[in-house]
């Protein structure tokens, strides 16, 4: 059976059918979604579908885009479990804000994924791009991504590489730690380094590469196997392999 509501309605998704389980877990279930061109809603499969500049908000979460589908849980009651999102979506929750043009949120497990062309995650001190997909645990507190990643740092720092994960502060959601995998590079204002992988950590403000490391700066260059830079000093370290020596070309600066 389907059921179509005309436009520019607001609709709050405690179903009546099940108004008695709806109230008993009201904070969980309510759900406003608001459409300007029209709510439909599936009652076989328990389906919600707002079109036209829908929005849908929760708590401090808020999603925007063409088309967004909330899905209600099919055993138990009216809750809503997972909502999809298409078409120029906005995401925002607290202080974060992301983008994509395809998403999906797990409402249970508090899981947002994003996946198209490009896609962005941005708080006050970071900002991650991808142009594969991006996904973020918001229980863990963890995020990861794959395709082209770009990781903007305060500094500014740049880390761009093929596959990236993240793990952020529980309290305040700033970024605690990073690791990049894949024709790793990282640029800032004097350096220039590339390296098969690089780890940060934002406690001791460092860097620590591995594989490969090339540090370029000005007209110098350093070439090793593993070394680290400190984004606060701006002090670099490389060091050798097993059976490989570190090396250096140094160029004094013409006056």
């Amino acid at each position: 059976m389907k059921i179509f509501f005309s436009k520019k309605i607001i609709l709050y998704l405690l179903a009546s059918i099940h108004m008695q389980s709806a109230f008993a877990e009201e904070n969980f279930n309510r759900i406003n979604i608001e459409a300007d061109k029209s709510i439909e809603y599936f009652e076989n499969q328990k389906i919600y579908i707002a079109s036209g500049n829908a929005k849908a908000s929760k708590g401090s979460l808020y999603i925007q885009a063409d088309k967004i589908t909330a899905f209600m849980d099919q055993k138990k009651n009216s809750s809503i479990t997972n909502i999809e999102a298409k078409g120029k979506v906005i995401i925002k929750n607290n202080n974060t804000t992301a983008k994509s043009n395809f998403a999906m949120y797990d409402f249970k497990k508090k899981i947002i994924i994003l996946k198209g062309n490009s896609q962005s995650i941005e708080a006050k001190k970071f900002k991650l791009n991808s142009k594969k997909f991006i996904s973020f645990d918001d229980v863990n507190k963890v995020a990861n991504s794959e395709g082209d990643v770009k990781l903007s740092l305060e500094g500014p720092v740049y880390i761009f590489s093929e596959k990236f994960n993240a793990s952020f502060s529980k309290i305040n959601n700033t970024l605690t730690t990073a690791s990049a995998k894949g024709k790793v590079k990282i640029k800032t204002k004097l350096e220039t380094i590339t390296s098969n992988s690089a780890k940060y950590e934002r406690k001791t403000d460092l860097i620590y590469l591995k594989g490969n490391v090339i540090i370029k700066k000005g007209n110098s260059v350093l070439r090793g196997e593993k070394g680290y830079m400190n984004l606060n000093t701006r002090k670099s370290k490389i060091e050798s392999g097993k059976s490989k020596r570190v090396k250096g070309v140094f160029t004094p600066f013409k006056k």
